[in-house]
């Protein structure tokens, strides 16, 4: 669920309900948003593309995939210890499952919020 824009929904305040998601629920949304007829097949292929081209999650899921693996990604963080990611991925060169994970309320660095993940 989405309530605010950027740059105020990445808070992440302990306790506040807004602009919340799980794991799941973020993985039915992207399933949906590329498989089904809620965006044209244009905006697929637009949506793919931007996650394709992110260059923000290079030391996370890409930094250890093996060579010859598909991966479109996405990432967002807080000040507040919020680290998470979505991801498309798979061998071959084929987009066969999606990855979300979410880290919150950890003193860890940003480098070590990367790592964990």
């Amino acid at each position: 669920r989405l309530d605010r824009w950027e740059t105020e929904l990445n808070e992440a305040l302990p306790g506040d309900a807004r602009d919340t998601t799980t794991p799941a629920s973020m993985a039915a949304t992207l399933r949906k948003l590329l498989t089904s007829q809620r965006l044209s097949a244009r905006s697929q292929r637009q949506l793919l593309q931007w996650m394709v081209d992110d260059r923000v999650a290079g030391p996370l899921i890409r930094s250890v995939l093996p060579a010859g693996w598909f991966i479109a990604d996405k990432t967002g963080a807080s000040k507040r210890g919020a680290r998470g990611i979505v991801a498309l991925l798979g061998p071959n060169n084929k987009a066969e499952r999606i990855v979300v994970i979410y880290l919150r309320d950890t003193p860890a660095s940003m480098a070590e919020r990367n790592q964990q993940i």
